[in-house]
C-alpha cells in the first residue's frame, strides 16, 4: 500500500495519509507478527512455566508509603502479607518505608507492632523492617532511606551482606504466584551471545478483576467505564514490554520490576556525576582523549535528584547504561565514539537491556475519577522530558541511551503537534461521503484496530476465557485513547515546556530545589526575564547574567518550584521584591545546586524473625551510624 501511494505525485498529494497509516499500522503490529506466534511455539515446546527448586540471589523490596489513612496501612499489610507469602526462593529483606511518618504518628505505631508481630510468623528467610522520614521527601526518598536502612544493618553486622537484587512494587499490589521468582529468574537469564544477564525487568500488570468488571449496572457509569477501558490499555500495553519492536523501550513500570542492585544502588551517586560532565570533557572525547569515568570519580551522591514524577524511569535509564564487563556492570562511558556506536547497535539488535516477564503478574487498582486519572495520565506521559533532561550530559557517551530517550521525548512531540493528524485528518482522508459518514468509517477502523490489539493480547496472556469482559472496553476505547493518551500528553507537554511547567505534586517542592532539577517552562523564563527587567529599573541592583534566563533559586529570584506543593506561590510583586537590599535573603550567597542535602531521619529496627534478637525490640540508630 506505501508503494502504491508513491507511484507517482497525483496520488502522493493524495493519499499519502493512507500510505503513512500503513507504514505505522506494520510497525504497531510489529510485537504481534513475532510474538504471536512465538507464543503458541513456545507453549506447544515448553508447556506452562513452573517454578523451580534452584535458589536465586538475596533480594530487597523496598515498600514506600504516605501512610496517612487508614486504608493506607490496610493496603501496605496486606501487600507485606501477599509478598511473603510469594514465597521467594532466596533471602528476602522486606523493608515499608513511611514517607513523613510525623503526619500519623499513630498509624505509623501500629505498623511497627504490626511488623514485629508478623516476624514471629514468617519464615527464616524473610525479614521484615519498618522505618521512614519524619517528613515528607517524596516517593523515590523514601526508597532510598529503606536502602539506607538495610546499608546501616549490614554495616552493623546483623546480616552478612547487601541483597543482590533490587524489587519494587507498591503499597497497594498484588503479586501473583510466584511473581518474585519469576522476574528475578528472567533478570538472571543470560543472552546466549554476549553472556550480559538482564539489568532490568517489568512484571505483567494487570487491574484486579473485581475493580473493572462489577455487573452491567457499574459498565454504564463513569467509573466503571474508567476501570474497563485501564483494565484493558494495560493488557494491550504489556505486549510492548516484551521490548521486541525496531525502536527499544527506555521506561518500565514501577508497580513491579527488578533489577541488580549492583546498577540500583549507583542512582544518587550518578545523578552527582553527571554534574561534573563538560563539554570540553566531550570534544576532547571525540580527539581520542579518554572520557570521565564514573568508577574514578568523587562526585557527591544527589539523592534528591532521583525524585520527580517517574522514578521508575530514573531506574530504567541506568540499566540502559550499565554494561556488562569482565563479570560485573560498569557505568563508565565508553573509550571512544566508536566503542559508542558499537554499544547502541548491540542495544538495539542483540541484547536489550529492559526485559519482560510475562509470568510475573501483578494486579493494582486503577483512578476511579475522571481528575485522578487525568493527573496521573498527564504525569506518566510527559515526565520523561524532565528526566530526560536531568541526563542530557550522559546522552552524549551513551547513545544507546540517548536515542532511546531522545526518541521518546520526539514521540511526545509527535502527540503535541500532529496528534490530530494521526488521529483525525489520516483516517478521514481515507473515506469519501459526508463528515458524518466519514467520522463513523474513522472510528470502526479505530475501533477495528484495537479489537485486533486486545483479543491477540488476550491470546498471548492465555486469558480469553478469564479476562474476555475487557472486550467491552471497545466502544469507547477510541474516545478514551483520545483523552487520556493524547490530550493528557499534549497538556503535559505543553505545561512543561511552554508554560510554567507540569505541578504534579508527586515530589514536595523542598527535595525538587534541593536536588537542583529543572523545568524547560519557556513562559516561567520570560517572566523572570520580565520581573528583573523591572526590578533593574526599579532598584538597579541586579548585575546581568544568565540566571536571568534561569530556573533555580538565586538571591534575587525565588526557584521555579516554589509554591508547586506549599501552595504558597509568590506574588508577581513579591517576585519583585525577592531579595531586596531590605531583606536578610540580599546578602545570601547563591545555593549551590550540585550540592546533596541529605536529611537525616531516625533509622527504627524491630528485631526478631530473620534478623536475630527478641520481637518487639526497638533500636534507635543515630544518624551519625548511618551507611553512607
Amino acid at each position: 500500500m506505501l508503494t502504491w501511494t508513491l507511484k507517482d505525485l497525483a496520488s502522493f498529494s493524495i493519499s499519502t495519509p493512507i500510505g503513512l497509516l500503513a507504514f505505522g499500522l506494520c510497525l504497531m503490529f510489529f510485537d504481534y507478527f513475532f510474538l504471536l506466534p512465538r507464543y503458541f511455539l513456545l507453549r506447544a515446546w515448553k508447556g506452562p512455566v513452573l517454578p523451580s527448586a534452584e535458589r536465586l540471589p538475596s533480594g530487597l523490596l523496598v515498600i514506600p508509603s504516605l501512610l496517612r489513612a487508614r486504608d493506607e496501612l490496610d493496603a501496605i499489610q496486606a501487600t507485606i502479607s501477599n509478598v511473603v507469602e510469594n514465597r521467594y526462593p532466596g533471602k528476602l529483606f522486606v523493608v515499608a518505608s513511611i514517607d513523613g511518618y510525623g503526619e500519623a504518628p499513630a498509624l505509623y505505631e501500629e505498623l511497627c507492632a504490626w511488623i514485629a508481630a508478623k516476624r514471629t510468623t514468617v519464615d527464616g528467610g524473610v525479614c521484615l523492617y519498618v522505618t521512614g522520614t519524619p517528613k515528607r521527601r517524596g516517593k523515590p526518598l523514601a526508597i532510598e532511606h529503606g536502602v539506607s536502612f538495610v546499608k546501616e544493618l549490614v554495616r552493623r553486622g546483623d546480616h552478612d551482606s547487601f541483597p543482590e537484587i533490587y524489587f519494587s512494587t507498591d503499597a497497594d499490589a498484588d503479586l501473583g504466584p510466584h511473581a518474585l521468582e519469576h522476574i528475578a529468574r528472567r533478570l538472571c537469564a543470560k543472552n546466549p551471545i554476549t553472556g550480559s544477564p538482564g539489568r532490568a525487568v517489568a512484571g505483567n500488570l494487570y487491574v484486579r478483576g473485581n475493580a473493572y468488571w462489577q455487573g452491567w449496572r457499574r459498565y454504564f457509569t463513569v467509573e466503571g467505564q474508567l476501570a474497563i477501558q485501564v483494565a484493558r490499555e494495560y493488557l494491550v500495553t504489556n505486549i510492548g514490554r516484551h521490548n521486541k519492536r525496531p525502536f527499544p523501550l527506555s521506561g518500565t513500570t514501577g508497580v513491579l520490576y527488578c533489577m541488580w542492585t549492583e546498577i540500583f544502588l549507583e542512582g544518587p551517586r550518578f545523578m552527582g556525576f553527571m554534574r561534573t560532565l563538560r563539554t570540553v570533557d566531550w570534544l576532547k572525547w571525540w580527539l581520542g582523549f579518554a572520557p570521565p569515568k564514573y568508577s574514578e570519580s568523587d562526585a557527591k551522591p544527589i539523592p534528591e535528584l532521583l525524585a520527580g514524577d517517574t522514578d521508575d524511569t530514573v531506574s530504567a535509564f541506568l540499566a540502559i547504561i550499565a554494561r556488562w564487563e569482565n563479570g560485573r556492570f560498569t557505568l563508565d562511558a565508553p573509550r571512544t565514539p566508536l566503542h559508542a556506536l558499537y554499544y547502541m547497535l548491540r542495544s538495539f539488535l542483540v541484547d536489550r537491556a529492559l526485559r519482560y516477564e510475562p509470568e510475573a503478574r501483578v494486579y493494582t487498582s486503577s483512578p476511579t475519577t475522571l481528575k485522578t486519572l487525568w493527573k496521573q495520565r498527564v504525569r506518566w506521559n510527559t515526565a520523561r522530558i524532565e528526566v530526560a533532561g536531568r541526563f542530557a550530559p550522559s546522552f552524549l557517551y551513551h547513545w544507546d541511551l540517548g536515542a532511546c530517550a531522545l526518541g521518546v521525548v520526539a514521540l511526545m512531540m509527535k502527540y503535541v503537534f500532529f496528534g490530530l493528524f494521526y488521529y483525525v485528518q489520516v483516517p478521514l482522508a481515507m473515506f469519501q461521503g459526508s463528515i458524518v459518514q466519514r467520522v463513523a468509517y474513522s472510528f470502526a477502523l479505530q475501533l477495528s484496530v484495537y479489537a485486533v490489539w486486545t483479543f491477540c493480547a488476550l491470546l498471548m496472556n492465555g486469558e480469553v476465557r478469564k479476562n474476555g469482559r475487557l472486550l467491552l472496553a471497545l466502544p469507547c476505547a477510541p474516545a478514551y485513547t483520545l483523552v487520556f493518551s493524547f490530550w493528557t500528553t499534549f497538556t503535559g507537554v505543553i505545561n512543561d515546556v511552554f508554560l510554567f511547567g507540569n505541578v504534579t505534586k508527586f515530589a514536595p517542592e523542598t527535595t525538587l530545589i534541593r536536588g537542583g532539577s529543572k523545568r524547560v517552562a519557556i513562559l516561567a523564563r520570560v517572566r523572570r526575564v520580565l520581573v528583573l527587567t523591572l526590578r533593574s529599573a526599579i532598584w538597579g541592583d541586579v548585575p546581568f547574567g544568565a540566571f536571568w534566563f534561569g530556573w533555580s533559586e538565586t538571591v534575587y529570584t525565588p526557584s521555579g518550584f516554589h509554591g508547586w506543593t506549599s501552595g504558597k506561590r509568590p506574588s508577581l510583586l513579591a517576585r519583585l521584591r525577592y531579595g531586596t537590599p531590605t531583606s536578610p535573603r540580599h546578602e545570601a550567597a547563591l545555593p549551590d545546586a550540585t550540592e546533596a542535602h541529605v536529611a537525616k531521619p531516625r533509622l527504627v529496627v524491630l528485631r526478631g524473625g530473620g534478623g536475630g534478637g527478641g520481637a518487639g525490640e526497638v533500636d534507635v540508630v543515630p544518624p551519625s551510624r548511618r551507611a553512607a
